[in-house]
């Protein structure tokens, strides 16, 4: 288990280079848990209108790996990082990569629902940040 202090949280947004279709999304996240299931790494991940929105925690070391493999993801664009902050405790300990796809990817695609979880207001601020870019 890391210390305290060898915990990171990272934050960001994106474009995607094209809308994402049901399959690719899917895709996306099963590639993202693995990885993320070996690297130590847990988080929520957004997805609206073209626009992503991600929180990462877990140790500084896997976060920076991983950060290096979404700033190389040619499926978006337009990142922009919101902040790296030094954390306690992880907000999503059992969450591999939740993953949020607004009211109409779950209109769309119901089975979506049930990935869904409660977001803290960390997650929430992120989700708004990523609306008000889109606008």
């Amino acid at each position: 288990m890391p210390k305290p202090k060898d915990l990171i949280e990272l934050s960001y947004l994106s474009e995607a280079v094209s809308d994402m279709s049901f399959l690719g999304l899917m895709r996306l996240l099963e590639s993202a848990r693995a990885f993320n299931q070996q690297h130590g790494i847990t988080g929520i991940l957004f997805y609206d209108n073209q626009q992503f929105g991600q929180v990462i925690e877990g140790e500084r070391a896997n976060i920076m790996k991983v950060w290096k493999r979404i700033q190389e993801d040619e499926r978006h664009h337009r990142i922009e990082l919101l902040e790296i902050r030094e954390i306690t405790e992880r907000s999503y300990p059992e969450w591999l990569l939740r993953f949020y796809g607004g009211e109409t990817l779950i209109k769309d695609y119901p089975v979506l629902a049930g990935l869904v979880g409660g977001m803290d207001k960390h997650s929430l601020a992120l989700l708004n940040k990523m609306r008000a870019a889109a606008i």
